[in-house]
């Protein structure tokens, strides 16, 4: 009706709608609660392959239902700060998941398997005594802690019955994402110390620099102790920063109300026990006591000055009376966190204190005197000083002003970072074996100073905006909005964060799309399967492929050391050759031109490979004694079969039988091969059955043709003479022969010593 539209709501039914609104809001997740509780007991049995999507988008559902709640809302507050600090943890979590499959199944960092297959070592066996104090144990025992969440999530799922069965692939995604959410931590974290020593904002830019640094985010993909070094590191300073009483003036931007600090001795006991986890994660971090004696001095003469401000104004004398038994008590209370904290993560290191002492002696002999090929240099400082640069060029300039400004400076918070800096850039220049991830638990308080450097020029720009301005634009019309640029706190922040973030975020992003990338191996091994049979031999040299289980793997040794001849005689139709090596072009031109090559020409990972086709015939074309013999009633027939006839004791001779299948076999069989001397008596004795169980023979199909290497071993005892072979199959189950004619004999070998 005309007019209606501007008839008032009446206030009864409005107040009516509000209520209905707040009630369903109010009873929302307790429906959506049972709602999933249902959905969790039907399971797959009942709702079939919609369980999963329908459980998740239930749980979602009763997330935001929980948010929605006015109550919850009204505790929400999200500051400028909140915001800014969630996207960049957002990033940096994003940048240490992606690509974290990387590899595998082979592992590309040389040091993974020391932590990881130590834990699943431990779960196994019951045995948590660690093999070597080369890393220490805390972060293997947290492992351990992840390789049994890993079992039970694989029990609940049908793979695992024991420990014993665990697959180290799935398990290592899983251990490497413990090590991806400590370098995030460890992000947050830097955020924490910054903002403790420096304000809001250098904790916010200090975040940004750490969260995309490309070795920093790099590491946090792998199985090692660096970025677990790093998290405790920046949580022993956090609670050393705390014993200090070292706190960047508070502005008004700044969003947390002051905590209220617990008494010294526990904060003292706490910075300890920091120290004490920090140096069980990896040894070099020992080196935080040095931050924790200027934190305890710090402390002792603030808690004098504080406690005694009137009874010792101008009594020099009785205020150090004070502070000596105050700094004992904290230097005690102090040892007995780092006994603690060390204890927790390395619990058998009295029982074994020896061990670790050799072990540690072996670390510095290693470093200092006995060098590590490929990664040694006579100039560490500049080796690091490249490696930094390699971050980011701006950024490794702005960190080094940042370390010049401390020096200068002298702040207590300055002080108290280059305690940790100093001794951490000392130790790593004082050696000659050179790794950057060595350095992971010395970047974050690189880009706090670097952030400290950039907010104290931005507030001087932004104190002297007139001058600026006219500096910037020498007079010219521009000069108004120079100058609310240049007075502009918040923009010129940003513009910094931009500035030195850019050139790292960009490498970091390139890095992670390379790790997302199959490598070289995974492309190699992929070429392989789309190509060889079922139980084909395939040659690899070391350190190249693992294949599938229906291929096998010969070799291991360098593939010149035979020509194609040695190769299409054993029937090895694919070589595999590791191209890093110095095997010799000369040496592998005899082989051909590769039929592939997988390189990384800066777009992957992994060794340069080769695979070469020999050229080995079909096993229908090879070579053979003729033999004709039937098995299973005409199932199976072994159309010939090679060897040398002569072979020496405690040596192998190689053989290979010509099968053909006539009908499919019904069953698995195995092969078996005997060397019998003249009395029928078995000399050498091998069972397995065709193509080592690769190729079943339930599988072989009508015309099939194979050839199966049965190469024997002669033991030493098994004195000069001739003997003959034989072979057959039998039912493993049942041990029954399916000869039709008995043994197959395949000639005379003669034995030599």
């Amino acid at each position: 009706m005309p007019g209606m539209a501007n008839v008032p709501v009446e206030p009864r039914a409005a107040a009516q709608a509000q209520r209905m609104r707040t009630h369903w809001l109010r009873i929302a997740p307790g429906a959506l609660a049972l709602a999933l509780f249902l959905a969790l007991a039907l399971g797959r049995g009942v709702l079939g392959a919609v369980a999963s999507p329908l459980q998740g988008a239930l749980a979602l559902a009763l997330l935001a239902s929980i948010i929605v709640q006015p109550s919850a809302l009204a505790r929400m507050r999200v500051t400028q700060t909140a915001a800014a600090l969630a996207g960049i943890l957002t990033v940096a979590l994003l940048l240490r998941v992606w690509g974290l499959r990387f590899g595998l199944p082979y592992f590309e960092h040389p040091d993974e398997w020391a932590v990881a297959e130590e834990a699943l070592r431990m779960l196994r066996t019951g045995d948590y005594t660690p093999f070597s104090y080369t890393y220490p144990t805390l972060y293997t025992y947290m492992q351990v802690g992840v390789a049994a969440a890993h079992f039970m999530w694989g029990a609940g799922a049908g793979l695992y019955r024991s420990p014993a069965d665990i697959d180290p692939v799935p398990f290592y995604v899983w251990a490497r994402a413990l090590t991806a959410m400590l370098g995030a931590g460890a992000v947050a974290l830097t955020f924490l110390a910054g903002r403790m020593l420096y304000g809001n904002a250098a904790g916010l830019l200090a975040t940004a620099l750490i969260a995309v640094m490309p070795a920093v985010t790099g590491d946090s993909h792998y199985v090692t102790t660096d970025t677990p070094a790093m998290f405790f590191t920046l949580l022993a300073f956090l609670a050393i920063a705390r014993l200090t009483g070292v706190a960047a003036e508070r502005t008004p931007s700044d969003d947390a109300p002051p905590a209220t600090a617990p008494p010294i001795l526990t904060q003292a006991f706490l910075a300890g026990v920091g120290v004490g986890l920090a140096t069980a994660t990896k040894w070099n971090a020992g080196s935080l006591v040095i931050a924790l004696l200027v934190a305890i001095v710090f402390a002792a003469r603030r808690s004098t000055r504080n406690g005694h401000a009137d009874a010792l104004d101008g009594d020099v004398a009785l205020r150090r009376r004070n502070l000596q038994p105050l700094t004992v008590n904290l230097l005690t209370v102090a040892l007995s966190g780092i006994l603690l904290g060390f204890t927790l993560g390395v619990p058998f290191w009295l029982r074994d204190l020896p061990r670790i002492l050799t072990d540690l002696a072996g670390i510095i002999a290693h470093y200092r005197f006995e060098g590590h090929p490929g990664a040694e240099s006579d100039q560490p400082a500049l080796f690091y000083w490249w490696a930094l640069t390699r971050e980011g060029t701006l950024l490794a300039w702005v960190c080094l002003g940042g370390v010049a400004l401390a020096f200068l400076r002298r702040k207590p918070a300055d002080v108290l970072v280059l305690a940790v800096v100093v001794p951490a850039v000392l130790q790593l220049t004082g050696v000659k074996v050179v790794f950057f991830r060595n350095a992971m638990p010395l970047l974050p308080f690189l880009c706090i100073l670097a952030a400290a450097l950039v907010v104290v020029a931005v507030e001087w720009v932004t104190e002297r905006p007139g001058e600026t301005g006219d500096r910037l634009t020498g007079g010219r019309a521009s000069v108004a909005f120079m100058r609310r640029l240049a007075g502009n706190r918040t923009v010129l922040l940003l513009a910094a964060t931009v500035l030195l973030a850019a050139e790292p975020l960009a490498q970091a992003i390139h890095d992670e799309a390379l790790r997302a990338r199959p490598t070289t191996r995974i492309l190699a091994g992929e070429w392989l399967e789309t190509r060889a049979q079922d139980g084909e031999r395939i040659w690899l040299e070391d350190n190249t492929l693992i294949l599938v289980p229906r291929l096998r793997a010969v070799g291991g040794e360098p593939a010149v050391h035979h020509d194609l001849a040695w190769y299409r005689e054993q029937g090895i139709r694919f070589v595999v050759v590791h191209l890093d090596r110095e095997t010799g072009a000369a040496a592998l031109a005899a082989f051909g031109e590769p039929a592939a090559r997988f390189l990384r020409a800066g777009e992957r990972h992994g060794p340069e490979l080769a695979i070469f086709d020999t050229g080995a015939p079909d096993a229908a074309a090879e070579p053979r004694t003729p033999s004709g013999a039937t098995l299973g009633a005409g199932a199976i027939v072994l159309e010939g079969y090679r060897h040398p006839g002569r072979a020496q004791a405690g040596g192998v001779l190689s053989l290979a039988l010509f099968w053909r299948a006539m009908r499919p076999p019904p069953l698995d069989y195995t092969v078996y091969v005997h060397l019998v001397d003249e009395a029928g008596a078995k000399v050498a004795q091998r069972d397995v059955p065709p193509l080592e169980g690769r190729r079943p023979t339930s599988r072989w199909m009508p015309g099939d043709r194979v050839r199966d290497d049965q190469d024997l071993f002669i033991p030493e005892t098994v004195p000069p003479g001739t003997y003959r072979l034989l072979t057959g199959m039998y039912d493993a189950a049942t041990m029954t022969p399916i000869n039709d004619a008995g043994p197959i004999d395949l000639g005379v070998v003669v034995v030599e010593r």
